[in-house]
C-alpha cells in the first residue's frame, strides 16, 4: 500500500528508512525467485491510545476532538505521531493515523493497512463517496497505470443518534504491469462519515487484499469491520 504522509519531515509508508528496529528477514516468493525480498517491522506505537474503555478488549481507543468522534483499533496496530498526516487527491487530510503490517522492501516502507480520521465539508454520503474513490485511487495507482475503482452503494447508519453513511470502494491494478512489485494490487477502503456537532467526520480504513501469506499478512475481515462500527461521535 503506498500510504502518502507528510508531516514536519516528508514521511510516506514508501519513504526510505534510515534507522530500523529489530526485524524478521521473511525471504521472497517461493514461486518467483526474482521476487523482492520482503522483511517485517514489528509494530512500534509512537503516540498513546486516548484513556477510554474499549469495547474490546485489548484495542486501543483513538479519540479525534477535533473531528468530534472516536473509534477503535486492534492492539496490533501501530499509533502513528500526531504529526503524521495523510492527504487525499480531493483535498481532504486525515489525521489520528495507524498502521497494521508495516514491511520493508528493496530499502523502503511499505504497510498493509492504515486508518485516520479528520472532518469534511458537505453531506456525509457525499464525502463518503468522494473520498473512498479517492483514497483508493490513490493507495493503489502508480506510474504505470491508473487504479480500476468500484464503489459500493452508500449505506445508511445511525450511531448514537449521529447520522451518516458507510461507503466501500476496491480498488485493482494489473499485477503484470505494475512498475512497483513491492506494493499490492488490490485493496479495499472503507470510509464512515458521520454528522457531527462540528460537521462531517470521517475515519477511512484502507486495507490490501491480495493476500502474501505469511510474508505480509493481510488485516483480519473482522478486525476491519469491528472499527468501521466502532465508530461514534464523540461525548
Amino acid at each position: 500500500m503506498r500510504t502518502q504522509r507528510a508531516a514536519i519531515a516528508a514521511l510516506s509508508l514508501a519513504a526510505a528508512v534510515a534507522v530500523l528496529a529489530t526485524v524478521a528477514v521473511l525471504g521472497s516468493d517461493e514461486d518467483d525467485p526474482d521476487a523482492p525480498r520482503v522483511t517485517a517491522v514489528p509494530p512500534t506505537r509512537t503516540r498513546q491510545a486516548a484513556p477510554a474503555a474499549p469495547s474490546v478488549p485489548g484495542w486501543q481507543v483513538v479519540d479525534d476532538a477535533e473531528a468530534g468522534l472516536r473509534y477503535e483499533v486492534p492492539s496490533n496496530w501501530a499509533l502513528a505521531p500526531e504529526s503524521e498526516t495523510l492527504e487525499s487527491s480531493s483535498g481532504a487530510v486525515l489525521t489520528h493515523l495507524a498502521d497494521f503490517g508495516t514491511y520493508l522492501c528493496q530499502g523502503a516502507e511499505y504497510g498493509r493497512a492504515f486508518s485516520g480520521s479528520g472532518r469534511v465539508d458537505g453531506d456525509p454520503a457525499e464525502v463518503a463517496t468522494e473520498l473512498a474513490a479517492a483514497i483508493a485511487a490513490d493507495q493503489y495507482s502508480d506510474g504505470s497505470q491508473t487504479a480500476k475503482v468500484t464503489l459500493s452503494r452508500p449505506t445508511p447508519i445511525v450511531r448514537d443518534g449521529a447520522r451518516g453513511t458507510l461507503i466501500k470502494a476496491d480498488a485493482e491494478v494489473t499485477a503484470g504491469e505494475v512498475a512497483d512489485r513491492c506494493a499490492s494490487t488490490r485493496g479495499v477502503v472503507t470510509v464512515v462519515a458521520l454528522a457531527t456537532a462540528l460537521g462531517t467526520a470521517v475515519v477511512v480504513l484502507g486495507a490490501d487484499t491480495d493476500d502474501r501469506g505469511e510474508t505480509a499478512p493481510i488485516a483480519s475481515g473482522d478486525d476491519l469491520r469491528g472499527m468501521a462500527d466502532s465508530v461514534r461521535p464523540r461525548q
